[in-house]
């Protein structure tokens, strides 16, 4: 029976080792995401694990987040997530440089709270902020920059994913029109997705008032199909600066349908976002067969004035783990283990690696089974066992497996090419 591994030496709850070949795919991905993030113009930056704590305001991200003191006894936060540091970044770093400020990160984020299925303290997030534009363009190009991305890694919508867009500045301008004093509590209704009490306050509020207090958060469909847009735009005829909020949300989608993406993005103007510092167009990401957000973004105007900087901005997050869940499997198996050989074992695997095959190159000579097994342990597609200078036996990674007899500069060939038929386990 195995020993159970101590407290003291097992991850902490909620995070995890991550372990070929997953761990090899993760960066593979970030790897596919980078380079796009570098062909829309983003540069990459990254910043410290550890923020002082006034540098977090929002009180849900500060009650998530991990505490430490230092040793003057100063709080820190291990930062619980990327827009607010990237803020203060800006803010202090790059105030004597021109806007926009268009920047990527790929880092994790930590949060201690609600850790379960498909929830972890640790989150490993890819994202972009555009600093010093208020652009609705810009709230566009974000948005296709993460549908382009997800295309890049073989989801397409409307069967893979969608793009829910909604616009914080909507509701909370028509509510501050025709019903100031329940405000507060509508948009805390409407941030829990709480319709029964959305409904329940509506209900004390005059008739013709309740009906788009009711109305506008259930208005859902297709960004391509104008129904959304129409039947908010009458709700709101008594709202001046939520018409013009709409007038925004309309120029976004004129600039999705430019980049020919708007047949994945579904309207939800109940959607507000899930920070507070959101001020705009708010977007989140699901795929199918997953009950998490794969990312989420939106506008943010008033969050650098904490920091003496007056720039809107809008971006978004990726959280990677939960992309990782969805995507398409990938038939990688081009991992070569090559057995053991001596002096000449050691000039095939040059030859092999020169060739762009991966070789892991075992020193010993284990028996076929035995190299089968340790094939499959590291995910490897072949086994390769060198004969001569020149030579070598190749089989696919399978126990009982015919071996052939092959020359060492056709292995390249065999095994770039994939796996013969029949041969996949």
């Amino acid at each position: 029976m195995d020993r159970q591994m101590p407290r003291k030496f097992a991850t902490t709850p909620g995070t995890r080792d991550v372990l070929p070949p997953e761990s090899t795919r993760l960066l593979d991905v970030q790897a596919k995401i980078r380079e796009r993030f570098r062909l829309f113009g983003y540069g990459e930056v990254l910043t410290p694990a550890l923020e002082y704590s006034e540098v977090i305001e929002e009180p849900k991200l500060r009650d998530a987040s991990f505490k430490l003191f230092d040793p003057d006894n100063q709080m820190l936060l291990l930062r619980p997530e990327m827009t607010t540091p990237i803020a203060r970044l800006v803010a202090q770093r790059l105030r004597n440089f021109p806007p926009p400020h268009k920047l990527s990160y790929f880092l994790p984020v930590y949060r201690r709270a609600n850790v379960g299925r498909g929830r972890s303290a640790e989150l490993y997030q890819a994202g972009v902020e555009v600093v010093g534009s208020p652009s609705p363009q810009e709230d566009a190009a974000t948005i296709a920059l993460l549908v382009d991305v997800l295309n890049t890694l073989g989801l397409e919508a409307p069967d893979d994913f969608a793009v829910v867009l909604g616009q914080t500045a909507f509701y909370e301008a028509y509510l501050r029109q025709v019903a100031p004093e329940a405000t507060p509590a509508l948009l805390a209704a409407l941030a829990a997705k709480d319709f029964v009490r959305i409904d329940a306050l509506a209900a004390a509020l005059p008739d013709e008032v309740a009906v788009g207090v009711r109305g506008i958060p259930r208005l859902v469909g297709p960004a391509a199909d104008g129904a959304v847009l129409e039947e908010a735009a009458k709700l709101a005829g008594r709202a001046p600066e939520a018409l013009e909020a709409l007038e925004n949300l309309r120029e976004i989608l004129r600039h999705l349908d430019a980049y020919g993406c708007l047949g994945a993005v579904i309207l939800d103007l109940g959607l507000i976002g899930r920070h507070n510092y959101y001020t705009g167009a708010v977007f989140e990401v699901y795929a199918a067969g997953l009950g998490f957000t794969v990312a989420n973004g939106g506008r943010y105007d008033n969050l650098l004035e904490r920091f003496g900087q007056d720039l809107p901005a809008t971006g978004f997050a990726i959280y990677l783990e939960r992309l990782l869940s969805v995507l398409p499997e990938e038939d990688d198996s081009s991992l070569l283990v090559l057995v053991g050989g001596g002096v000449e074992g050691t000039k095939a695997a040059v030859a092999l690696r020169a060739s762009g095959v991966p070789t892991l190159h075992l020193s010993e000579d284990l028996e076929p089974a035995a190299a089968a097994k340790y094939a499959s342990s590291v995910d490897a597609g072949w086994i390769c066992y060198p004969t001569s200078e020149d030579g070598a036996k190749l089989a696919p990674a399978r126990p009982g497996a015919y071996f052939e007899a092959v020359k060492i500069e056709d292995v390249a060939g065999r095994v770039l090419g994939g796996l013969p038929e029949g041969a996949r386990r």
